[in-house]
């Protein structure tokens, strides 16, 4: 018997059916199958690959074993779950570096210079796909686009880390337990983000809530429904956050 599930998702309610899931196409499906199909040309297995749409319009994507956790429970604050969901998003990043976007592809969002790599756009616990305790792969590239390493990092540690004041029910650990984890997490990235990372959080989810509000504004109800349910003054309120503990953050940086 072909196993069939459906999950409800931050925006999108997706369906599987054995080993695929179909699940709504955004505008910029043809552009993300594309970068799928890069990925697993490159090596890269830790993403679905696109099997194309089915016949009411949905996309087809491979299904990826393992959990996914919408928020990070007592028992994944591991330093084996952090440090590997940023060996995995390096490994994405690198494989991405010779992709080439085309003109006519429609990213949720806009490029943003220097575009040194495909950004995953929303790497997070809710699209981690974990096993053992160890982060294998990412889901919903929807939110793809091309950007700075940096850029993609600011969202991944801003959820893992997490970079959350107290008044976020997602937010865990004193600004120094946080600020280490960011540090760990970059460490494990590699080369080519640092402390900047930090200054980049806050600018990176006011493009977030720019994004949230303009397509609320056209119409969209996901993002209506979110802004409703006061997601948008979560994020302003862990941008003040992040900027009034900007010094302690970076400290854990210091190699001193």
């Amino acid at each position: 018997m072909t196993e069939r599930q459906e999950f409800q998702g931050g925006v999108n309610v997706v369906h599987r059916h054995g080993d695929v899931v179909h699940r709504p196409a955004s505008p910029a499906a043809p552009a993300i199958h594309r970068l799928l199909d890069h990925l697993h040309d490159q090596g890269f297995h830790g993403a679905p690959e696109a099997r194309g749409f089915d016949a009411e319009g949905n996309e087809v994507l491979t299904f990826l074993d393992g959990e996914v956790h919408n928020a990070l429970t007592p028992q994944l604050r591991t330093p084996e779950l952090l440090t590997s969901a940023a060996v995995l998003l390096r490994r994405l990043h690198d494989a991405t570096v010779t992709f080439r976007p085309r003109p006519d592809d429609r990213w949720l969002f806009p490029a943003r210079q220097p575009a040194e790599v495909m950004c995953h756009g929303d790497a997070a616990q809710y699209n981690c796909v974990v096993k053992d305790g160890v982060a294998v792969g990412l889901i919903d590239f929807d939110a793809a686009h091309p950007g700075p390493r940096v850029w993609d990092v600011a969202y991944a540690v801003y959820r893992f880390a997490p970079l959350q004041g107290p008044d976020n029910p997602e937010s865990f650990g004193t600004p120094q337990q946080q600020a280490r984890r960011v540090a760990a997490f970059c460490r494990a990235y590699g080369p080519g983000v640092g402390a900047e990372v930090i200054d980049a959080v806050p600018e990176r989810l006011q493009a977030l809530l720019d994004l949230m509000r303009a397509q609320a504004a056209q119409g969209n109800e996901a993002f209506q429904q979110h802004i409703a349910e006061g997601h948008t003054d979560l994020y302003e309120a862990d941008i003040r956050y992040v900027r009034a503990h900007r010094d302690v953050l970076r400290a854990a940086f210091d190699p001193r």
